[in-house]
């Protein structure tokens, strides 16, 4: 390695500047900032879209579950109707009423766990009966609406789950916290969706 000497230094100093003059500097520096810009606000409108397309994914399953809770309770509705006779009619009426002024993950998880149970009462009940086959049409529809149910409520957790990776990672979450964008619940059903009414 040549040792520093005054020559060195002289030969240093001969080179050519990297800008010509001072109006050169600035006009280049201003391109750089410039496209820096550009760059930083279309990685900004990226994730805006990417995030909103994430979040719009996550709403239509959770359309799809919350369809299929519906149509649950509704059904039980129906069955409730022909057996006012049982001890958990009250019961159970209460709770398809409770539902109809819920809407947020939590509480219709927490209602549904509460609503299979006592239904599951209810056909152990109504199966010592006589007339059980006129009732066993209804469980077996719901049994069926919970098949599409927890295959629903799989993909929405997953999507939801996903999502709520991205708007916690660098840079979405620059993106997120500017949006207000908030972590979506997850439903917590699964006990209850994996056996049979």
């Amino acid at each position: 390695m040549e040792p520093y000497t005054k020559e060195k230094e002289r030969r240093l100093s001969s080179k050519k500047p990297y800008f010509k003059d001072r109006r050169s500097a600035v006009i280049s520096i201003a391109v750089v900032v410039f496209l820096l810009t550009l760059a930083i606000l279309a990685i900004d409108q990226n994730n805006v879209r990417r995030l909103g397309g994430y979040l719009q994914q996550a709403q239509q399953l959770r359309g799809a579950v919350d369809g299929h809770v519906e149509e649950r309770f509704a059904t039980l509705e129906n069955l409730l109707a022909l057996v006012d006779h049982s001890l958990l009619h009250n019961e159970l009426s209460n709770i398809t009423d409770e539902y109809y002024r819920i809407d947020d993950v939590a509480s219709i998880s927490s209602l549904y766990v509460r609503m299979d149970r006592l239904l599951s009462d209810l056909q152990r009940e109504l199966f010592a009966k006589p007339s059980y086959p006129s009732y066993a049409p209804y469980f077996e529809y719901m049994y069926q609406v919970e098949q599409k149910l927890a295959e629903s409520v799989a993909l929405y957790n997953n999507q939801a789950e996903f999502y709520n990776r991205q708007i916690e990672g660098f840079p979405a979450l620059i993106v997120a916290k500017r949006l207000s964008l908030e972590r979506l619940p997850l439903f917590t059903m699964a006990q209850a969706l994996s056996s049979r009414p």
